[in-house]
């Protein structure tokens, strides 16, 4: 049976590293053939995403960080510099210093215990740049030009040597604000289903794509004004887009515009002459990670706040006990259901069921209250789980509820009624004893067609009637407002 299981799980490891091999040779190789092919003349890559991805990749998705994802890292690292004349000394070394970088960027973001899962809260995010900056990008670019320029067919001399090692630094730095907030923010397949939904329903508004638009005019300019002041163009549009978009789309932006405007300031200074691409580069480089930190930092705390406001919204709006709506909120929310000024009626018919638990008081001294709180939190899921997500669901005193059921009929609304009650009394409380509690609800239902309608207080007032003769009746029963008995015979609808 041990060995059984050894051997499964082996076969699971061998798996998962087999499908990291591949997944990260293939994208680093990608990544690195991108940075190859942009690489000017006898330099090195002005754009070159393929360690601030490995990074993040490893960090994102940390099902990937095994001996399969570093073999394929190395193998895609390799392939792309071979196959594009590299020579082989000279590519083993740049392939370790490249490997360098995440390696001990994952190592200190270990040592000092980062939660990069959280990094879009609080200074998460700047951590992580000063630790790759000062951690992986340093040591990458001094094992860099402490072994390539020793090599056979190097393109890096002990000349320039600072040079080769400012160059190296600051392009690494700039790869990582551009390019690592991109994997970590990559949003779940469900959140982008949810997010892509989301904007189907909602109509086209023209406001959203000003920032975007404001950014392609931003480049432009920069385009065919190009210059050191160039870097400052897409400032204030990078800056609404901060304010108007989620944090992987601000990511994605910044991206492009950094990488845009460092192609195009480079080439400038290339066609004036290779010693005044070198005497500008590392200010460029430096300069585009300032403009491309601020934007971030700028939707981190966004978004944070957006957050913070629903949040504090939705406590504003909730019992903090069964997490049902308020009775503010709820009365806030039936008026609006029920509001006959709007042009189009929110609601055709509308139910409200006033429900209380029976004999709550006795058990609160017979258990304590934190029994009693129980009971009311399971009670609540109980109701949840028999109600629709359209309808409204409110706590409006100690033990007291009720529900607005909209566009059903009389016998829909009374069946779902029932329902609650039956599953209330037949579903026992677990305790922490290991005893169980039975309880009951008693529930009155009021019911109005639309769009004339009274006061959603007038219809809770004819269900708590109702709600009352629930109760003189025995208890843990439904009844239904005065003038609808003529409709309701034995527990019965005789005509919906």
């Amino acid at each position: 049976m041990i060995v059984s299981l050894a051997i499964q799980s082996s076969r699971i490891h061998l798996r998962q590293s087999l499908q990291s091999f591949f997944i990260v040779g293939i994208v680093i190789a990608l990544c690195a053939y991108a940075g190859i092919l942009g690489r000017p003349m006898a330099f090195l890559s002005i754009f070159w995403p393929a360690n601030a991805v490995l990074f993040g990749l490893f960090l994102h998705f940390k099902q990937l960080n095994n001996v399969g994802g570093w073999l394929g890292a190395f193998l895609g690292y390799m392939l792309a510099d071979l196959s594009t004349g590299g020579f082989f000394f000279v590519t083993l070394a740049l392939t370790c210093a490249n490997l360098l970088n995440p390696l001990i960027s994952l190592g200190l973001v270990k040592l000092f215990k980062l939660d990069y899962k959280q990094f879009n809260k609080g200074l998460t995010f700047v951590y992580l740049f000063v630790i790759s900056s000062l951690g992986g990008c340093l040591a990458s670019a001094a094992f860099a030009v402490s072994t390539v320029p020793h090599l056979p067919n190097t393109f890096m001399s002990l000349d320039r040597l600072w040079t080769d090692f400012g160059m190296w630094w600051t392009g690494e730095i700039l790869n990582v604000v551009c390019f690592l907030p991109i994997i970590l923010a990559i949003p779940s397949l469900k959140t982008a289903k949810s997010f892509v939904e989301d904007k189907r329903k909602q109509p086209f508004a023209i406001q959203n794509s000003l920032p975007m638009a404001f950014v392609i005019l931003s480049l432009g300019l920069t385009y065919f004004f190009v210059g050191p002041g160039a870097i400052m163009f897409p400032i204030g549009a990078l800056i609404w887009a901060a304010l108007t978009y989620n944090l992987f789309l601000v990511a994605v932006v910044n991206c492009l515009v950094c990488m845009f405007m460092h192609h195009t300031i480079s080439n400038y200074y290339l066609a004036e002459s290779p010693d005044a691409f070198i005497l500008t580069a590392l200010s460029i480089r430096i300069g585009l990670f300032m403009l491309a930190l601020g934007p971030l930092t700028l939707s981190i705390i966004s978004l944070n706040r957006q957050k913070l406001y629903h949040q504090i919204l939705y406590l504003a709006n909730h019992d903090g006990l069964t997490t049902a709506m308020n009775r503010r909120y709820f009365y806030q929310e039936s008026e609006r259901m029920v509001s006959t000024e709007n042009a189009k009626p929110q609601a055709k018919t509308v139910s409200i069921l006033v429900m209380d638990l029976d004999h709550f008081k006795k058990i609160n001294d017979t258990y304590g209250h934190a029994v009693g709180d129980k009971v009311l939190q399971e009670f609540t899921k109980q109701v949840q789980t028999q109600i629709r997500s359209s309808d409204l669901f409110g706590r409006i005193g100690g033990e007291e509820f009720a529900i607005l059921l909209k566009d059903l009929t009389l016998k829909q609304s009374v069946d779902i009624a029932q329902r609650i009650c039956n599953v209330v009394h037949a579903t026992p409380i677990p305790l922490d004893d290991g005893t169980a509690l039975n309880i009951s609800v008693s529930i009155g239902l009021s019911y109005q067609s639309l769009p004339y309608c009274t006061k959603v207080q007038q219809l809770i007032n004819r269900a708590d009637t109702a709600l009352y003769q629930a109760k003189e009746k025995g208890r843990n029963q439904l009844c239904v407002e005065p003038n609808l008995q003529g409709q309701w015979v034995n527990g019965s609808i005789v005509d919906a």
